[in-house]
C-alpha cells in the first residue's frame, strides 16, 4: 500500500471517528469501542443517507398493515396512532411536531408500535441516522449531571433537527426521567415557527413509559 492509499484510509477512519462522536448521544461511546462492522456502518449511512425522499417517505398503507397484523389488542391506540402519524406525514407544513406519548405496562406494544412508525417512515427504520432513541436509565443515569444532560440533550435535538428537519427523537422510560430534563424537552413541542433559528415543526417527538 503506497503513502497516498494509506493517508486517504487514515483520513475515512479519522472522518468516521470524528462522526460517531459527534453524533452519539449523551454517552461515553466512542470509535474505539466500535467494531469494524459497525464503523464501517456507521461510515455508510452518514456518508450515502440523506434527509430527502429517497430515505424518509411515509407507508400509510404499511403501518396501518404492521398495526392490524402484529398489534393485538389494542385497536382503538391503533387507529388514533394511524390518523395522527397519517395526517402529520400528509401536512408539508404543520404547525407543531408529532407528539406521541405512548403508556403501558411492559409488553403492551409501546416499543413496538415505536419500531413500526420508524419503519414505515425511514428507509433505513430504526438503524436511520435521523432515528434518536434515549433510555433512561441508559442514557442520563447520574442525578448529579442533571445539568449537564440537560445541556447535552438540547443541544442534541438542536443539532440533528438542523441536520434533517424531519427527525425522530423516542425518549423511553419516561418515568424514570429527571422531571429537569423533561422539562428541557418542552420548548421543542410547542407551536414556535422557530427556537434560535431552527424549526422543529416536522420532527417527531414519541415518549414512551
Amino acid at each position: 500500500m503506497n503513502a497516498t492509499r494509506l493517508f486517504l484510509l487514515l483520513h475515512v477512519f479519522l472522518s468516521a471517528a470524528v462522526l460517531v462522536h459527534a453524533f452519539d448521544p449523551i454517552t461515553t461511546t466512542t470509535v474505539i469501542g466500535i467494531g469494524l462492522a459497525s464503523l464501517g456502518r456507521t461510515i455508510y449511512k452518514y456518508l450515502h443517507e440523506s434527509c430527502g425522499p429517497n430515505w424518509i417517505a411515509f407507508n400509510a398503507t404499511g403501518l396501518q398493515v404492521d398495526l392490524e397484523a402484529k398489534l393485538f389488542g389494542q385497536h382503538i391506540a391503533s387507529r388514533i396512532i394511524l390518523k395522527a402519524v397519517t395526517g402529520f406525514m400528509a401536512n408539508d407544513n404543520p404547525k407543531k411536531p408529532l407528539v406521541l406519548s405512548l403508556h403501558g405496562w411492559t409488553g403492551t406494544g409501546k416499543n413496538f408500535v415505536s419500531h413500526m412508525i420508524a419503519n414505515n417512515i425511514y428507509k433505513e427504520g430504526m438503524d436511520s441516522s435521523f432515528v434518536h432513541m434515549f433510555t433512561a436509565e441508559f442514557h442520563f443515569p447520574h442525578l448529579s449531571q442533571i445539568d449537564t444532560y440537560k445541556a447535552q440533550l438540547q443541544q442534541w435535538i438542536k443539532g440533528n433537527v438542523s441536520n434533517c428537519a424531519q427527525s425522530m427523537f423516542i425518549f423511553d422510560e419516561m418515568d424514570k426521567m429527571h422531571p429537569g430534563l423533561i422539562d428541557s424537552i418542552k420548548p421543542y413541542l410547542e407551536y414556535y415557527e422557530s427556537l434560535d433559528g431552527v424549526s422543529y415543526r416536522k420532527a417527531i417527538f414519541i415518549f414512551l413509559r
